[in-house]
């Protein structure tokens, strides 16, 4: 299998590990295979807790890999604080190789599979959890090459959008293949954002229910006998060509166009409203054909829909929990999320400039932020869609 097929084959079993949480081994197979890599992990961490939400290792030493997912294992290293978000290093980059052999990163979890040499990424971080993706070679083996590290990054946009949508689907503590289809689907419809899965020609086969009060407004977003169809001919056009290249991507053998068909698996976009509210935000990737328990499927894509007027603000409990927050102080929070500025905020809140600057201070001190645009950036991470109360 060549470079761009590899790539390929990588992005195509990360989306598959989206809503079938079995298939995660399989994808960190692809992404160490594609960067020609003999070992790989995947750790969505817990900070606070020490704890590993997941710990996947491909190659790993069984009893390895149970010590390394125990609470408060020594998972990663205390230089993982410099990585950059979304960027593939290689780890002597980090670290000078006389001191990473004589680290206990390097002796305690490194060294007992026989490894050396790595690529690591920070794929997503939230104010509670990292989330790291790594590839390695074995002790003696050469490190990696340029093009092995250029595989690695081209992957890892799409590991980071399936993280985020596995933790919006909650699928953590779901498991699809066991579900019967009517029972996955009323899983769907209890989720707190648009859902709709179709064919390659835009044609829905299924909606949730929060996509199907979306599209019959309409404002945006609406489905007709020729399919998904959005406000503007451009957006439609857009959003259609990013069904067509989903569906591609995620069913169509390999091929010379593979690279593209990678890159172009999964796509962000927004719609514009005539309404006026802010545009909906949408996530399109391919899915797998097997279906949902005993039934087989009749979708290749899936099209995640926030609603930014209902889904952006987080709960003002919420950053009290996580931030140690006033009550006032998080009330402000919430009004800041929306991204229009102090002035703004402070006149939704009936306060005057001066407290909004005092509440303003404190919430900065508190969540470890100096600006509005990196407060708002950290708020609405923590405004994952969640199910919503039964």
């Amino acid at each position: 299998m060549d470079w761009a097929n590899a790539i390929l084959k990588a992005v195509q079993r990360i989306y598959d590990a989206v809503t079938s949480p079995d298939a995660w081994p399989g994808a960190i197979e692809a992404i160490a295979a594609a960067a020609d890599g003999q070992r790989g992990s995947l750790l969505v961490e817990d900070r606070s807790q020490r704890r590993a939400d997941m710990m996947i290792g491909w190659r790993w030493d069984p009893a390895h890999l149970r010590r390394m997912s125990a609470p408060g294992a020594p998972r990663t290293a205390p230089w993982a604080a410099r990585l950059p978000l979304g960027r593939a290093v290689r780890s002597l980059e980090l670290k000078p190789e006389r001191d990473f052999i004589r680290s206990e990163f390097y002796n305690e979890v490194v060294r007992p599979n026989g490894d050396f040499h790595g690529v690591v990424a920070l794929v997503r971080e939230t104010p509670t959890h990292s989330s790291y993706v790594a590839v390695r070679r074995v002790l003696g083996a050469p490190d990696f090459t340029d093009r092995d590290v250029a595989a690695f990054q081209a992957i890892l946009p799409h590991l980071t959008r399936a993280l985020e949508l596995r933790r919006s689907l909650v699928v953590a503590d779901l498991r699809f293949a066991d579900l019967r289809f009517d029972d996955a689907m009323a899983v769907f419809d209890r989720i707190d954002f648009g859902l709709i899965l179709c064919d390659a020609e835009g044609r829905p086969a299924y909606l949730n229910r929060r996509a199907d009060a979306l599209v019959a407004r309409p404002d945006g977003l609406s489905v007709g006998p020729g399919g998904i169809t959005a406000a503007l001919p451009e957006e439609t056009r857009r959003l259609r060509r990013a069904v067509a290249m989903a569906a591609a991507a995620g069913t169509a053998p390999p091929g010379i166009d593979a690279a593209v068909r990678a890159a172009t698996a999964g796509t962000r976009m927004r719609l514009s409203r005539p309404s006026g509210a802010q545009g909906l935000l949408l996530t399109v990737i391919p899915v797998r054909q097997s279906g949902f328990g005993d039934r087989p499927a009749q979708s290749r894509v899936a099209i995640f829909i926030v609603d930014p007027e209902h889904d952006a603000a987080p709960a003002a409990a919420l950053l009290q929990e996580l931030f140690g927050l006033t009550a006032a102080e998080a009330g402000f929070a919430v009004e800041i999320a929306r991204g229009d500025g102090l002035q703004a905020a402070a006149r939704r809140r009936s306060i005057s400039d001066s407290t909004a600057r005092t509440h303003l201070s404190h919430i900065f001190e508190k969540t470890g932020t100096r600006r509005q645009a990196e407060l708002v950036r950290l708020l609405v991470q923590c405004s994952l869609p969640a199910l919503p109360p039964d």
